[in-house]
């Protein structure tokens, strides 16, 4: 490297204008000078080569000035690289660079200074820096004087780090203050050069600057208040939008003038009085720079060393000013801020000036207590001084409670006694904290109760709380009492949870009675007397809005009770059977009972389960919960209740159950100790061996409700804690293990006498259900809600665990093949069972839906999958086939599921299927063949049709495009269903079954979904048929109407994207069809699609707005006539439903009218306004008070068109 040239360098650099070019060169002469044998000559050469530029002459010009920056930046630049490789120059050579950059800043204020403090910057980092040159460059920079502030803020910024480091560096600092001493003189030169800084990126490095002269120097008092002098006048600080920002934001510079403030116990004598003046200002003072005001000073008072000395002289100013922001504030956040700097004044106060600053308080604060209208604020300032330090808290509360108990006892204000009463839940609530803080400092010394416990336990409850619960929980308390109780029970959930301080142990304060009463009490209003249909309240009985205010706070109260006294759930739990028990036996509001168990049920669950589900008592209480539900359950049974109770505690126990599992995630990470990730075979039966072993009650022993279930189910959770898998999947085995049970205990296995036949035992219903006499409705709807408790566990499950647990084989056996007692994992049951039980009109079917429902789809054996689709395929199509609605709703949802998740890219279930829907195929024939008949075969062909559209839908979802053949069913029915003279109509009403949203395919229920399955049917079954809802001459006014009923079955479930290609010729459709529908479920669907496209697509619309008009205000008044007269000899039920669609015919009428407003400019519609006003005047009498709503803004839309 000897032949390098650095004259050559310098030149190149100089003329380069890329910075990666210009690196380059840095790098080339920086190696040079590594790896040179005598770097004092290379030195000297490298510095020479700039001589050119440097050398005295006219260097007025803009070119040379350029140039010799550029030249002095070459030199710089190669320090850089230096210093990035770690390589330092001789002692005597950085001197002389430093005399030689220094004498820059006096000589060359145009061109030297940024290249001049970068060098600079760069040779104090290299290791043979002398320290005592530090002191020689800040006089050199200094001597910019003037200058200064007319260099670029990027020139600056240099010069700012390069003072920094400096100033950061021990050695230079030692040698600093051993030279100035406390005059630190250097500190006046900065102070005197930068002082009139405002760049943003300047500032923050400036206000570092000066937090380091007062910590790392000791500077005299007169130079400390000069320095105070210069950050002072900058707060409070702001930040004006600039057009290049400098990504400094207002709280990155509040922050660091705040920094000042507290950098040194110094500063205390200047910075406190300066920011309580700043303080008092008053209205001059705004918000926002009044909280500022607040943390700067809360920063001091918590960073300062020897509070003895920069806080205690200052007490009285502090306390004697922020004390009136509390009592006389009203901003939320100014007293907030003001709180926290009290608190944080008292935590620096020790011994004498804590007690002397205690007395002065409580003397200021004793009256406020006294007075309502200051309770509120003193009380603030009470709390944050007691919980600033143990000390503070066993100092000032023996003051306040007795004064508080004196003053509930004298003061006749409702709203007083509730200000005191929350004072002292916040006192409670403060000692909680203290009390966790306790426990977690082993070197604090608990013997001497340093918490005052004497004051905190039963005397509290006694002395306080019992007497304004007795005064305000009368039947006839007012609302300002509701007022005063509410605050009662926060404070009654905060008094059970204190726990003592004086050892280890932490014991609850309050006895066991007092626990329990306080429990109890809390249980009244949110338990018990909801159960047994009683008003808490009877003066408000008739609106009930002070009950729930009530009723919400108890269940408030009781959460923030039960984390911190954990036996109280277990006696909510009994006051929950026992209230339960007593209501029914009562016949207490019989018609209210099953929703309240409902209702109490779920508050039980925020109370106990709802809490952190990553603490231990989450399992332990969800588990309660749900033995408690069941132990319920089990009761209503054998008391016969009807099965509108069984409902609800089975609803209650689906609940539960479903909010734990999502609340509870299963774990994703195998930790050190070995957890499993999935349940196996072998593990849950060992689960269920556990618990029966610890003689767990067996639900499914069609016995009555066992009094001791509660107890035992905790015994068997607490056995499980060994076997080593995670929290969640401990509770969904659980959960699992409920389902089972629940499924056993209302079924019956009935064998067959004949054994030698070898034909299959079906599962029938239990006798429970023989036992009482009510509708068989309520029956269906408990199986159909125990059915989706069933799919809600089992979806949570894995694909691997379900096959594992062989779930698949008891959709048709309904667990009945698992051995409870000999724990046999599977008897012959299942493999003889691969049909759904005909037994009972096949009412267990909706239990068999709710496995089916949450399988995967390669659960079930491809042998019981097929046979249950052929089985079903007959079952649905077979004639007479008479079973409830519910029954045909649950064959119908099972048929689409079996039909979704079989696998047909297996050859031989391809060939099954197509099999099923060439049986298919056949009913159809026969129902498109078959005479009109009677009004009974024709709605036999109806259901039998919508079952067959129902087995489609599953396939739809996961539709396959080829082969052809796959699709052949679903031409069928597009092509000849609307044909059908006689009950075409009905048959196109039914298309929407196609597509409307149904739970079984959703994904969560593992169906098999493609994305484009809207798409692909609205082109395989709508697109195609579109020509033929116009009359011509294949085509009769009949079909055409049919054609379009089926139209616009299917186009109301899809998205507007889907049909977007054809929308004119839909649009003139439902034009056509506004009066051509019947008022009722065809025009409803009608409507929904033309008020969608209205929404989506305007101009669409916009050429037939005459025709929409007049066509949606016949509409209206034809679905708001009364029913005609042969309707009136309909079901009540059906009457009901036509009611409801004509309702919704008015509803959508109405919103067209009120959305066509805000979707045109008024040019377009004000043609039709005089039209228009008087319908909707005559809507705005409607019937329905929603219908009325909408009348009226329509109205008023249309009047602001004029």
């Amino acid at each position: 490297m000897a032949s390098v040239k650095f004259d050559d360098l310098a030149l190149q650099y100089v003329l380069s204008d890329e910075s990666d070019l210009e690196h380059a060169i840095s790098k080339k002469a920086a190696t040079a000078i590594e790896e040179s044998t005598n770097s004092r000559i290379t030195v000297g050469q490298w510095v020479a080569s700039i001589n050119r530029w440097i050398q005295p002459g006219d260097d007025s010009g803009d070119d040379n000035i350029i140039a010799r920056a550029k030249a002095l930046d070459f030199l710089a630049s190669t320090l850089g690289v230096l210093k990035d490789r770690n390589v330092s120059l001789k002692v005597d050579q950085i001197k002389l660079l430093v005399a030689f950059f220094g004498s820059l800043f006096s000589s060359d204020h145009r061109a030297g200074v940024t290249a001049s403090a970068k060098a600079l910057r760069h040779l104090v980092s290299m290791k043979s820096f002398q320290p005592t040159l530090g002191d020689d460059i800040i006089a050199n920079v200094s001597k910019l004087g003037e200058d200064f502030k007319l260099q670029t803020p990027v020139t600056r910024l240099e010069i700012y780090e390069l003072f920094l480091g400096l100033l950061q560096d021990p050695a230079v600092a030692n040698d600093l203050e051993y030279r100035h001493g406390s005059t630190c003189g250097f500190i006046t030169g900065l102070l005197d050069l930068c002082r009139n800084e405002r760049d943003p990126l300047n500032l923050m490095k400036w206000f570092e600057t000066l937090k380091t002269c007062l910590q790392n120097f000791s500077p005299s008092e007169d130079v400390t208040s000069e320095v105070f002098k210069t950050f002072s006048a900058y707060f409070p600080i702001s930040l004006r939008a600039s057009a290049t920002p400098s990504g400094v934001t207002a709280d990155d510079l509040k922050s660091a003038v705040r920094s000042c403030f507290a950098a040194h116990y110094r500063v205390a004598s200047h910075a406190i009085p300066y920011l309580i003046g700043k303080l008092d200002q008053g209205d001059a003072v705004t918000v926002a720079v009044k909280v500022d005001i607040l943390q700067t000073l809360d920063a001091c008072l918590l960073q300062y060393e020897h509070p003895k000395q920069s806080v205690v002289p200052f007490i009285d100013q502090i306390w004697g000013s922020l004390k009136y922001e509390v009592r006389n504030g009203e901003i939320p956040e100014i007293i907030k801020a003001t709180l926290k700097v009290i608190r944080s004044l008292t935590t620096r106060l020790d011994d004498n000036e804590l007690r002397s600053f205690l007395v002065d308080a409580w003397r200021d604060l004793v009256e406020d207590l006294s007075n309502p209208t200051y309770t509120a604020q003193a009380g603030r300032l009470l709390v944050a001084i007691a919980g600033a330090t143990f000390q503070s808290f066993a100092t000032i509360t023996p003051q306040v409670i007795p004064h508080v108990q004196t003053t509930l006892t004298n003061t006749q204000s409702a709203l007083h006694k509730q200000e005191l009463v929350g004072l002292l839940n916040s006192i409670l609530v403060v000692r909680s904290h203290l009390v966790d803080i306790l426990k977690n400092e082993p070197n604090t010394d608990k013997s001497s109760g340093l918490l005052k416990d004497e004051l905190f336990g039963d005397i509290l409850f006694f002395n306080i709380y019992l007497p304004q619960w007795e005064e305000n929980s009368s039947a006839q308390a007012t609302s300002e009492q509701v007022g005063i109780l509410k605050k009662t029970m926060e404070g009654l959930a905060a008094l059970v949870g204190q726990q003592a301080s004086d050892g280890e142990s932490f014991d609850q304060l309050c006895s066991a009675p007092t626990c329990q009463k306080i429990v109890g009490w809390l249980a009244s209003p949110s338990i018990t007397y909801p159960l047994e249909g009683r008003q808490f309240n009877e003066s408000t009985a008739s609106t009930g809005d002070l009950n729930q205010d009530i009723r919400d706070a108890a269940v408030a109260a009781l959460k923030e009770a039960v984390p911190l006294y954990p036996s109280a759930f277990q006696l909510l739990l009994r006051q929950y059977l026992s209230s339960l028990k007593v209501a029914y036996q009562k016949q207490l509001a019989p018609h209210d009972l099953p929703l309240e168990i409902n209702l109490v049920a779920s508050a039980l669950y925020e109370v106990g389960c709802s809490n952190v589900p990553t603490r231990p008592p989450f399992l332990l209480n969800t588990v309660s919960l749900v033995a408690t539900q069941l132990e319920g359950l089990l009761w209503v049974v054998s008391q016969r209740a009807p099965p509108r109770y069984w409902t609800a505690f089975i609803c209650s126990i689906h609940f539960s159950i479903l909010q734990s599992l999502s609340n509870l995630p299963r774990q994703t990470i195998a930790s050190s100790n070995s957890i499993s990730q999935s349940i196996t075979k072998e593990w849950y039966i060992q689960f269920i061996r556990i618990i029966g072993e610890l003689d767990y009650p067996e639900i499914d022993s069609h016995g009555t409700g066992n009094p001791s279930l509660l107890t035992k189910t905790l015994k068997a959770l607490e056995g499980l804690e060994t076997i080593g898998v995670d929290t969640h999947l401990q509770l969904l085995a659980y959960s699992l293990s409920v389902v089972e049970q629940l499924y056993r205990r209302f079924t019956v296995v009935y064998h067959r006498e004949d054994e030698s036949i070898n034909a299959p035992s079906y599962i029938g219903l239990s006798k429970d259900f023989k036992e009482v006499h009510v509708s068989v409705a309520e029956q269906d709807i408990f199986l159909h809600q125990l059915g989706l408790l069933a799919t809600s566990v089992i979806r949570s499950l894995s694909e691997d665990e379900q096959k594992a647990l062989e779930l698949g084989r008891d959709v048709f056996v309904l667990f009945s093949s698992v051995d409870a007692d000999a724990v046999n994992p599977q008897s012959d049951l299942a493999s003889q069972n691969t049909i759904l039980s005909p037994l009972d009109d096949f009412r267990t079917v909706p239990l068999s839906m709710g496995i089916l429902q949450g399988l995967y789809p390669d659960v079930m054996p491809p042998v019981h999958h097929i046979s249950a689709l052929k089985n079903l395929c007959t079952v649905l199509t077979s004639a007479p086939f008479a079973v409830s609605d519910a029954t045909r709703a649950a064959l119908d949802i099972s048929f689409t599921i079996l039909s979704n998740k079989l696998r047909v890219e297996n050859a031989e279930n391809s060939k099954e299927k197509l099999q099923i829907q060439e049986d298919l195929m056949g009913t159809l024939l026969k129902i498109y063949d078959a005479d009109s008949g009677s009004i009974l075969d024709i709605s036999r062909y109806i259901c039998v049709f919508r079952s067959i559209l129902c087995f489609l839908a599953g396939d739809i979802a996961r539709f396959q495009s080829m082969p052809n053949n796959q699709n052949l069913l679903l031409k069928m029915v597009c092509d000849r269903a609307p044909l059908n003279p006689a009950i075409g109509r009905q048959l196109a009403r039914s298309f929407e079954v196609l597509v409307s949203p149904k739970e079984c395919l959703e994904k969560e229920n593992h169906a098999i979904r493609k994305r484009l399955s809207g798409e692909w049917l609205y082109f395989k079954a709508i697109q195609p048929y579109l020509k033929d809802c116009f009359p011509n001459s294949n085509t009769d006014e009949t079909v055409a109407v049919n054609r379009a009923v089926a139209v616009f079955s299917v186009l109301k479930h899809l998205r507007y994207e889907q049909y977007a290609s054809d929308i004119g010729q839909i649009v003139r459709i439902g034009i056509r069809s506004l009066s051509t529908f019947e008022s009722g479920v065809e025009m409803e669907s009608c409507l929904s699609v033309l008020l969608h496209i209205l929404e989506k697509d305007p101009g669409a619309l916009k050429e037939h707005l005459a025709g929409l008009i007049s066509g949606m205000a016949t509409v209206y008044e034809v679905a708001r006539k009364a029913p005609k007269t042969a309707e009136s000899a309909e079901e009540p039920a059906i009457l009901k439903t036509k009611g409801r669609e004509r309702v919704l015919c008015r509803k959508f009428a109405l919103e067209f009218f009120q959305t066509l407003p805000r979707s045109y400019e008024a040019q377009y519609l004000v043609p039709y306004r005089q039209q228009l006003l008087r319908p909707l005047s005559a809507a705005c009498g409607d019937s329905v008070r929603e219908i009325r709503r909408t009348a009226l803004m329509a109205r008023k839309a249309w009047e602001g068109l004029a």
